[in-house]
């Protein structure tokens, strides 16, 4: 019969329609977020599926290169150079040429983690090259330990939205304006003068993230970014000062292994807490507890703030009575914490804190604290700890969950009771002991 075609078995398709690469006939916009998903070592393989896959990762938007993730994918325990500059030099003579030709093909990010200080001109190349695009975010990383000199082309990018830089030098250069569009900046293991960064942050007045991390030589540190509402700075420097604080929502302050500095001044941050009207996550470090508990800074204490949830602190010397006194001022004079946790330096010195705690039972509530959870290093133990939990539960009366990760070498019966302690405190509360991979 004419026009009836007839298939040779049930279940059998057309030859046409297995053969259609469905995939590939996706527009190249959906193409790019798929392979965006992929690490860079992933998407390279991809070029093994067809033809046509062949150079389809030397079009994708992101770029993102770790020369220690992608090394054994060349059988190198670490990446050779003449790779990474393979590699790149291809991505970005492919961009060069497609975006001639078809007026797309943009590089919207390019972050390069690698050993840069001993390949200048080609990083240079690089830079210089892409700060005639509209890349939006840069990444520069040296994996090594020798500081790399960042060139003054980094400071002709337009439409840049976040910058990080790690292990590197920094000069800003005359002719330098502003990033008019830089919304998160991250600088770690930098070097640059007080002026510079100084003038680097005043040059980004749509700042939003600001994270700065053992700046060598830098001795005063001055914010004023009106947007800004994540922070993230350790306590290598003599003083902060942070001008407008009232849209900050995250404060982070941690510490280094830097040289010890004798004269904090960190008043400046101390005060203006209280002007962080919409603060909500706050991260101390055991010595800025310390700096809090001096009496100089602790005479600005109590202060209130309504809208913090989350409180972390780290390091804590649980020998000290003035680190005490910190937690609690905080969790009094911040009544809508819902989340404690803490981590535990020492902790000794049980019998002063016994009897500092008896004194303050009964007159400090926290009905808003939701979970609390508590690290105890292995080699610090429980000590007073268990007491402080205890004070914490039992004025608590809203709690629902408490998680202590514990000394390995405390003995069951002595958990169990300790467990039992808590348990009475607040029945309604789930308490739960982890030492490694065992749970109580």
């Amino acid at each position: 019969m004419e026009g009836v075609s007839y298939q040779s078995g049930l279940g059998e398709q057309n030859m046409s329609e297995v053969t259609v690469d469905r995939i590939s006939s996706l527009p190249w916009n959906v193409l790019d977020i798929i392979l965006g998903k992929l690490s860079l070592k992933d998407a390279i393989r991809t070029s093994v599926l067809a033809t046509e896959w062949r150079y389809k990762w030397l079009s994708l938007s992101k770029f993102f290169l770790d020369s220690r993730s992608i090394a054994g994918m060349f059988r190198f325990k670490i990446l050779q150079w003449v790779v990474v500059s393979n590699i790149i030099n291809r991505y970005l003579l492919h961009h060069h040429f497609h975006h001639r030709l078809h007026h797309d093909g943009e590089i919207r990010t390019f972050v390069l983690r690698t050993y840069c200080s001993a390949h200048y001109p080609e990083l240079y190349q690089w830079i210089q090259y892409l700060s005639k695009l509209d890349v939006e975010i840069m990444s520069l990383e040296e994996v090594g330990y020798l500081f790399f000199v960042v060139p003054s082309y980094l400071f002709l990018f337009k439409q840049l939205q976040s910058l990080n830089l790690e292990i590197c030098a920094i000069k800003i250069p005359s002719s330098f304006r502003r990033f008019s569009f830089l919304r998160e900046l991250s600088l770690r293991n930098v070097s640059i003068s007080d002026d510079d960064l100084h003038h680097l942050i005043l040059a980004c007045p749509l700042l939003e993230k600001l994270a700065l991390f053992r700046i060598n030589e830098l001795k005063h540190l001055n914010i004023n970014s009106p947007r800004l509402f994540e922070l993230q700075i350790d306590l290598g420097m003599e003083d902060v000062v942070i001008g407008n604080p009232t849209r900050l929502v995250s404060v982070h302050i941690i510490e280094y292994s830097v040289p010890q500095i004798i004269n904090y001044n960190w008043r400046s941050v101390i005060r203006c807490f209280s002007s962080m009207v919409v603060l909500r996550k706050l991260d101390l470090c055991g010595s800025f507890i310390e700096i809090l508990a001096a009496d100089s800074a602790f005479e600005n204490f109590p202060w209130r703030n309504n809208t913090l949830s989350f409180l972390s602190l780290s390091d804590v010397n649980c020998e000290n009575i003035g680190a005490f006194r910190v937690c609690l001022s905080l969790l009094r004079s911040c009544p809508n914490i819902k989340k404690f946790q803490f981590v535990i330096d020492a902790a000794k010195g049980l019998r002063l804190i016994t009897q500092f705690l008896k004194e303050n039972k009964g007159l400090v509530s926290f009905p808003a604290l939701d979970s609390i959870a508590v690290t105890c290093p292995y080699e610090t133990g429980m000590g007073c700890t268990v007491n402080f939990i205890e004070f914490l539960c039992a004025h608590s009366p809203n709690l629902r969950s408490l998680s202590i990760a514990g000394w390995p070498d405390m003995k069951k019966t002595q958990v169990s009771r300790m467990l039992k302690r808590f348990e009475n405190v607040c029945p309604r509360a789930e308490v739960m002991y982890t030492c490694g991979h065992h749970i109580m």
